[in-house]
């Protein structure tokens, strides 16, 4: 069986997990999540778990002319304690190592990211992945396996079966090279608002990572 932690950045999104696994938030799967705000005084670095009203108040207000950029990403760390909100580092801007992926052996098919509105994998119905209609999904993914994304990168929509190949369509991974724990592969993702969006909505959508092993 091939194991993997999913990684989030929370020091400098230019240092790798390899170099640097100090930089990055393992994230728990039972207890952590991230949420997408504008940030508030209580919706902040190291701030306690944040309640409904709190996070309501810094949610994104929706441009009647212009399409709206979630401007920040937060980790619910249940590791530091009680739980501390982490900011990411990099998140939607020109930085490779913001989210990772880091396995420890092979794999059987290139591994994936996927995006679906409920944990059976079987609904996109949300208006943040697109209404039912995954190509005009709000959630953007662009693979950063091999290389920055560039300055003004777009993204592909994520929703259903329109998903991210992280391997930068290059297939499976291999068996680790000697001397080497794990190899990882890394996105950076963003929501963004379409100008005018009519339906404002709290959303908890759920981002999977699909991948075989022999």
């Amino acid at each position: 069986m091939t194991n993997v932690d999913i990684i989030v950045n929370k020091i400098n999104a230019d240092h790798n997990y390899q170099d640097n696994p100090a930089d990055f938030v393992i994230i728990d799967l039972t207890n952590d999540y991230l949420v997408w705000s504008e940030g508030s005084s209580e919706i902040a670095d190291g701030k306690d778990e944040p309640t409904e009203n709190e996070l309501n108040s810094a949610s994104p207000i929706i441009d009647p002319t212009l399409s709206k950029t979630v401007s920040k990403c937060f980790i619910f760390d249940k590791s530091d304690g009680g739980g501390l909100l982490r900011l990411l580092n990099g998140m939607g801007i020109n930085k490779r190592f913001t989210f990772g992926f880091s396995f420890d052996g092979a794999t059987a098919s290139e591994p994936q990211l996927e995006v679906w509105d409920n944990t059976d994998h079987d609904s996109t119905a949300f208006h943040v992945l697109g209404n039912g209609t995954p190509a005009n999904s709000m959630i953007k993914g662009v693979c950063t396996t091999i290389a920055l994304p560039g300055e003004s990168w777009v993204g592909n929509p994520l929703a259903g079966a329109t998903v991210l190949l992280l391997n930068n369509g290059s297939g499976a991974l291999n068996e680790l090279e000697t001397l080497v724990d794990s190899q990882e592969l890394y996105c950076n993702l963003k929501i963004v608002i379409p100008a005018a969006y009519a339906t404002p909505a709290v959303e908890p959508f759920v981002l999977s990572l699909r991948y075989m092993w022999n």
